[in-house]
């Protein structure tokens, strides 16, 4: 299978290399490549680190059909600029516990807002805090051990000072899911 770069080239990976499809590739397909900060080879290795983060430099180097220095540089380079923020790894929660991701959405008095902000981000189970448009003020995404859990989550800790509602959402199964975020 080849994939293609968003000008339509074929990308410098062999055959083997593109055995799974490469998201930063769909995502930037159409686009001219002028107008973002990188090029077709640090695509190439955005895609082999997504893919796998412990892949050494001169594995990508080799896949890729360019020198380990010119690897080496370009990650450095991707590091320096920010567009790479962290290696990581994605836990499947399934397989460890009986997981529950909700996603909760907080209605919050303005003059609390951050309050209730600090309040949230702080609890050991919540993922990811958004400030969202629409009817509530935040989303919450959290990953719980159990229906209890959430129910005391909710019941108890959204119970504060500066929030005045909530709305919650339990994700029953993922069609296309967001790995770092469990389910």
């Amino acid at each position: 299978m080849d994939t293609f770069y968003p000008d339509g080239e074929k990308n410098m990976m062999s055959t083997s290399t593109t055995d799974y499809p490469c998201e930063i590739v769909e995502r930037w397909k159409g686009l001219d490549l002028k107008l973002l900060p990188i090029d077709k080879t640090d695509i190439s290795i955005l895609c082999e680190l997504r893919e796998n983060s412990r892949m050494s430099n001169s594995e990508i180097a080799k896949k890729l059909g360019v020198t380990e220095a010119t690897v080496r540089r370009r990650i450095k380079n991707l590091i320096d600029k920010g567009i790479i923020m962290r290696f990581s790894i994605h836990i499947d929660y399934k397989l460890i516990e009986n997981t529950v991701k909700a996603y909760v959405h907080v209605k919050s008095l303005s003059e609390k807002l951050d309050e209730v902000v600090k309040h949230i981000t702080d609890h050991n189970r919540v993922v990811a805090v958004y400030r969202v448009t629409g009817g509530y003020d935040l989303l919450v995404v959290a990953l719980f051990l159990g229906m209890s859990e959430l129910q005391e989550f909710i019941d108890s800790f959204l119970k504060m000072d500066g929030i005045k509602e909530t709305d919650t959402q339990i994700v029953m199964s993922a069609y296309k899911g967001v790995p770092w975020t469990g389910i």
